[in-house]
This record gives structure tokens, sequence and C-alpha cells, in this order.
């Protein structure tokens, strides 16, 4: 029999009006994952010392499901606005948001391959990547640029997926916590007239090529659905969603760059233009009938300045103020200069450099066509970022063409405002040329006002997302030039070609591409999930009402021993504290493919235990060895902690058949005789027969209603029914450690609480929810 050595090492009580929710450890750090009633998510050491918060995301948005990355190096959230976040652990960073569909998330799994891709690496799908070019933050452009935060979505050796459960009956599958892989639509697949609700659990078997789900039966009834579905296609191509993965990684990767580049490129475009729109737009003739490009141009082509133009000049815009604002201007010119070259271009070379391995992989159609990946639409985003590069090298011409209008324009307006001072004019600016006023009139005629307002030239055109009202002439555009360089180009068939539009902007042609993007892509899911079965499936009569199926516990793990793989689905019968809870077990081996074993065990007579009524409240699995489970007295005074051997428990399990279509009366079996699964039908076991003595630990005045586990960790933490106070265990101590007796485990820790916080006192951070209070 397991043994149950435990010894506290610490107790806090936490602060605030938000109450605890979800408690996930990791398994492989001193980290535990917090959620509260408020929709905040707090990451925590073993000493329960805060590391960072994530502030909730929205009014009346819960957190509603955790799940570590297997390498514990990255923290999934679910929401209840159908939102997942990926949080890097180190930093508290979010990396990557992503919304299904948005429905809300109901469940969360993360599992690693147990089969390792290192064995084929001189075989592998792509040569090794190139690194990312650098982000911007585009709020900050003169703080320089930040690396590209692939941060812990990178250097993963197993192909980890995700699997996201939703309200709907969907579930979904991304690989490395990105890119979406699978779509499993469980009504479609049951093929029941009747539409399957929120998933509540989902458990991965080690070579994803199983998953057994828990979800809801039908809306306004107490019924779940146990269902295993076989996914082989995902084993089957595991090599080929690895290196699929890894490419769209990079791609979006790249393609976020390329929004924050451009984002900056819009502020950078912006900050030219605020100086100088806040003074001319103040311009404003008396007669109504001339503007201030009108003005100007008579004072070019007449060199006599208006009374109202005169004054505009010396008086509000000043010598001094017009080289400040040219100055501002060149700088920003520069900036905008330096964004296409470092980044919007490098990183849409990159993004060109992978898109092409992408057709390359589609041209493989014995190995991804059956994963629904198409040469054309591949293709149809390689000549999309083609087009976008065309539309950039434009862009840079256009940028160069206005520095020439702009600089010439700025000297002619600051050397117009010396002489109407009476001020000397410095020698080298006293001469223009016949090609200057032509520059000045062409700059005043096309590019000053556009609909009412002070523009400089032609840039911003290109960074609205609308077609370009002034198109650029066909000799100057370079795809165009070479075009013309080389008549022969013009013979290629279309699909070589890039195809950039003259009349498209460059943030038109962004929009394009990431369209043709994600429909490269978006075909995968669907198809990987009508692949797809559903071995077993039955249905199970709860006994809560329907609108507590969301408050069942529920918990699961899969079992990747060489002679013993399974899922193991535990889950209690009522959304209150209940009478005991049903095991089920789904077999994944060749030799017991689809062998599915459950049974209910009850805490009704536990004689072994201190005299009293037992109701569970909480249980989790411990390891592959032990289940733990948490009790309350009838009088809720008491609380033991359990622990179970899994062995004992599944020796006790029986086969039972799967249920398909409509259930009726007419259907009999050993274990049950009606149409449903339920308490009464199913084999029932009193885990009397299991408990000794020293597999349990007694609690007196502490109710516990809740735990967290992790058994690499080997630690525990256990809930009080307020969720106001919480209780560190260390697990499996030596015996001769164990010094402490139970009454000193438990004892009253109010004075001593008391003590501490007078003398920590000075040291408390009011602003934090909690409060540490050691025993």
């Amino acid at each position: 029999m397991v043994s149950c050595m435990m010894r506290q090492s610490d107790e806090k009580h936490i602060l605030g009006t938000a109450s605890t929710e979800i408690l996930h450890w990791s398994s492989r750090r001193d980290l535990i994952a917090v959620s509260n009633s408020s929709g905040e998510v707090f990451l925590r050491r073993l000493s329960w010392s805060k590391v960072w918060k994530l502030p909730k995301t929205g009014d009346g948005v819960k957190v509603t499901a955790i799940v570590w990355r297997p390498d514990s190096v990255v923290l999934a959230v679910g929401y209840s606005s159908g939102d997942v976040t990926l949080v890097d652990v180190e930093s508290g960073d979010i990396v990557h948001t992503f919304n299904p569909c948005g429905e809300p998330v109901t469940a969360l799994s993360w599992e690693n391959s147990i089969a390792s891709l290192n064995e084929e690496a001189e075989n592998f799908l792509l040569p090794e990547l190139l690194p990312q070019p650098s982000k911007v933050n585009s709020s900050k452009l003169d703080a320089g640029p930040i690396l590209e935060g692939d941060k812990g979505l990178k250097n993963e050796e197993l192909l980890s997926l995700l699997w996201i459960g939703l309200k709907n009956g969907l579930v979904y599958g991304y690989a490395f916590g990105l890119f979406p892989c699978c779509l499993l639509k469980l009504s479609e697949l049951s093929g029941m007239n009747e539409t399957i609700g929120a998933v509540r659990s989902i458990c991965p078997n080690g070579d994803h090529s199983q998953l057994c789900i828990l979800a809801d039966l039908r809306a306004g009834r107490s019924e779940v659905l146990l269902m295993t579905v076989d996914t082989p296609l995902i084993t089957y191509c595991l090599k080929e969603l690895y290196g699929l993965g890894v490419l769209y990684r990079q791609i979006t990767g790249l393609m976020d760059c390329l929004i924050s580049a451009q984002k900056a490129l819009q502020e950078a475009w912006e900050d030219a233009l605020v100086d100088l729109e806040s003074k001319m737009v103040r311009y404003d003739n008396n007669d109504g009938q001339s503007s201030l490009s009108v003005d100007l141009m008579e004072l070019l082509m007449f060199g006599h300045a208006g009374i109202k133009l005169e004054k505009f000049l010396v008086t509000d815009l000043t010598d001094k103020g017009l080289k400040r604002i040219g100055q501002a201007v060149e700088l920003s010119y520069s900036n905008m200069q330096k964004l296409l070259i470092k980044h919007i271009v490098c990183a849409n070379y990159q993004l060109s450099h992978y898109l092409t391995q992408l057709c390359g992989l589609a041209k493989q159609e014995d190995r991804f066509s059956c994963l629904g990946l198409q040469v054309n639409l591949c293709l149809s985003a390689c000549r999309a970022a083609g087009s976008f590069t065309a539309k950039t090298a434009e862009l840079q011409q256009v940028i160069d063409g206005s520095i020439k209008y702009l600089k010439t324009f700025f000297r002619w307006l600051y050397v117009t405002i010396l002489r109407l001072s009476d001020e000397p004019i410095p020698p080298e600016l006293a001469t223009s040329t016949q090609q200057d006023v032509r520059f000045i009139a062409n700059f005043l005629a096309k590019d000053f006002e556009t609909d009412g307002q002070v523009r400089l030239d032609r840039i911003g055109q290109y960074l609205r997302n609308e077609p370009l009202t002034s198109i650029a002439s066909s000799k100057t555009r370079p795809w165009d030039m070479l075009a013309e360089a080389c008549p022969t180009i013009t013979n290629f068939p279309d699909s070589d070609l890039f195809q950039p539009r003259a009349e498209r902007s460059l943030a038109q042609e962004f929009t394009h591409l990431e369209q043709q993007v994600k429909a490269s892509f978006e075909a995968i899911p669907s198809a990987v999930g009508q692949t797809a079965s559903l071995p077993f499936m039955t249905n199970l009569t709860l006994d809560c009402p329907s609108d507590g199926l969301d408050k069942i516990k529920i918990t699961s793990r899969s079992i990747n021993q060489p002679k013993d793989r399974c899922n193991l689905i535990g889950l209690t019968n009522s959304a209150t504290p209940s009478s005991g809870f049903y095991l089920f077990e789904f077999a994944s081996e060749k030799e017991r493919k689809n062998l599915t074993r459950a049974a209910f065990f009850s805490f009704r007579r536990c004689d072994n235990l201190p005299p009293g009524e037992y109701k569970l409240s909480d249980m989790q699995f411990y390891n592959d060895e032990i289940m733990s489970i948490l009790l309350l007295t009838e009088q809720n005074t008491n609380s033991i902690f359990l622990q179970l051997s899994l062995a004992l428990l599944r020796e006790q399990l029986a086969p039972i058949m799967s249920r398909r279509g409509p259930f009726n009366s007419s259907f009999q079996s050993d274990l049950f005789a009606s149409s449903v699964l339920s308490q009464s039908n199913l084999r029932s076991v009193d885990v009397n027969t299991f408990i000794e003595a020293s597999s349990f630990r007694v609690f007196n005045d502490f109710q516990a209603t809740a735990l967290g586990l992790s058994s690499s960790r080997k630690v525990a933490a256990i809930f009080s029914a307020a969720k106001r106070k919480v209780r560190i265990f260390d697990m499996e101590v030596e015996e001769e450690e164990d010094v402490e007796d139970e009454d000193q485990d438990i004892e009253d820790v109010s004075d001593l609480s008391q003590e501490i916080s007078k003398d920590r006192g000075n040291q408390k951070d009011l602003s934090d929810v909690d409060m540490a209070v050691s025993p």
C-alpha cells in the first residue's frame, strides 16, 4: 500500500476580494500558476512568492483553463472570451495570442510526442533556419530594435501539440502551440442528431494517435459523453507536421515583424507631418478663394508675397521654426528609410525564402497532399510576397524622390523668409537653378495639399489600406523598369511572375499577403480532422443539475510505460462534494487497443478512517502509481488527504462496451442494463478495502476543498473551504524526518501569524493580493 508521508512546510493567507479558482503546478520547475475569479493569473514559486502577474483581459472575462508546455517554458491560458494566450514563463511577456473560433475555451492539454525526430536530422525536410531579423518597438523607435521574440517557442526537439476544447464541442490541435494542424468536430464524428456541448477534458496518448475526451452530451440534461478519437494521420505524418510547424512558426514570426515595422513606419510618417501641419493649417486667406499652395505658387512665379502670406512666413513660421521643422522632417525620412531597408525588406526576403520552401514541400504531393497542403495556394502566397517586395522598392524610390523635393522646397522657403525679414542670405543659398524651380512648382502643384490638408508628398498614400491616389509613372517603378529592360520576361507563365498592381498601396499588398499566407495553411486542420474516427463512445448520467457540469471534478493522466500504455480519466458524480468517483481506463497499446474499463468507487462506508460520513471534495492523479483524494466529513469540520494505489484501483475496473447512436433500453450487458451508464448500473467498489493507516492524513479544524499536486517536485498545495488559506506540504518525506505529530501540523497559527506580521509590517507590499504568513 502507498504511504502518505507528508510534512507541512508553509502556510499562506490570501487577501483581496478575488478567490482562487485554478491551481496548476509545473512538472519541471518550482513554479505554480494560479488564477482567480477576477481573471488574473499569477506565477508563484514554491515559497508562494510572486514571480509575475498577468492582468485580466477584460471585464467579465474569466480564466477557464491553464496548462504548461511539457518543458515548462511556456504557459497557455484559456479564457471565456475564446482567447488563448501563450506566456513566456521567464519574463511573463505574452508571446502569442489567438482565438480559434470565438467560443469560450473549456479545456486545455499540452503533450509531447514520445517519438523524437532528431534521429532523422540528416534527412530533415528543411535546411537550417535563418536567424530572424530584429523586431521594431513601434512606440519607441529611437530606442532601437528589439530582438524578435520566438522566445520560449523554439528549440523543441519533439512535436508538442496543444489541444484546445471549446464550448461548442470543437477540439483544435496546435503544433508547438502555434500551428493549427487539426480540427475535430465531435458532433459530426459521433453521428448523433444532437449537438455535443462543452468539452470538459482532453487526454492525448504519447504518440498523438488517440485522444480521450469528456464532453457535455445534451443541453439541459446532466449527461456527459466519454469517447476516444483516433487520429492516425497525425502519427503517420509526424515528421511532415513537424516540418510544417517549424515553417509556420518562422512565417508567423516574420509577419509579426512586418506588422510592427509598418506600424513604426506609419508613426515616423506622422512625426514628419505633425510640426509642419500644425503651422501651415493655420493659414487662412481672408478672401476664401485661394489656398496656401496657390499663394506659394504665386510667390514662386512672381516673387511677390501677399500681406497675409508675408505675415504667416515671417511671424508664424519664422526662419528658426522652419529650420527646426526641416530637421524633424529629415530625421523622420531617415527613420523611414532605415525601417524599410533594415526591417521590412530584410523580413520580407526571409519570408519569401520560407514561402519558397513551403512551395517545395507542397510539390511533394505523396507526403503533403493528404494534409491539405495545396501547391497553387502556396504559389499564390509566394507571388504575394514578391508583389510586396516590388511595392517596397517602389516606396523606396518615392522616398528618395521626396527627399530631393523637400530639401529644395525648404531651402527656397528659408531664403524667402530671410529675404522678407531683410536678413542676410548665405552665399551658398543665394542661387537656384531652373531645375529647382521646376521641382518646387511640381511639389506645390501635386503633392502639397490633399483634401484640404497639408501633405508633404505622396508617401502617406502607401501606408493607408486604400488605392493610391497618385500612381507613380511606369518609368520609375522598378518592376516595370525590369520588364522594359528584359522584354523576354513577359513571356514567362503568369504563375512564375510577381504581379504587383500599380494602383495598390503598400498596406493593400501586405493585406493581400496576409490573406494568401493564411489560405496556404487554412485547409490543414479540417483535412487532418476528417481522417479521425471514433472507436468508443458512451454517455454517463451524473447526479447534478445540468448547469453544474462545469463544476464537477475531472482529472486525467496519460501513462506511457513500455508494457502499459493507457489514458485514465477520473470524475466525480456531482458538482457538490460527492459520494465517490468514476474511473475510466482507455487502453492504447496494440494488444488492448480501444479496450475501455470503468468502475465507480464509493466512500459511503470507510471503516478504516476516523468515524464519520465522508464526501469527496477534490481528486487528482499524483503520478502513474497514486491517486490523491480530498475528503470532507458531512459536518465539514475535518478533512482527510488520501493516497490510493492506482494499481489496486485498476484491478477493480471491468470492461464496458461502446454505445453509438440513439440509446434505448433494449441493450443489455453484464455491467449495465439501462440505456445510460450511471452509478446504479456501473460496477461499484467500496474504497474502504484499499485504505490503510499509512495512506491518509487527517486535518482537524481545516476544511480542505481543493488541491494542487506536483509529483516531480514532491509538493502539494491544499486550499481551505473559502480558498483564503493554502498549506504547502512536502511529499514523500523520510519517516525519521516526520517528527512532528499530527496535532503539531494542524495547530492554530493565528498567534504566530500576528507576531510575524508585526515584524514584517514595514516590508509588506499592500498592492499585492497575497500576504505570506509562515507558521
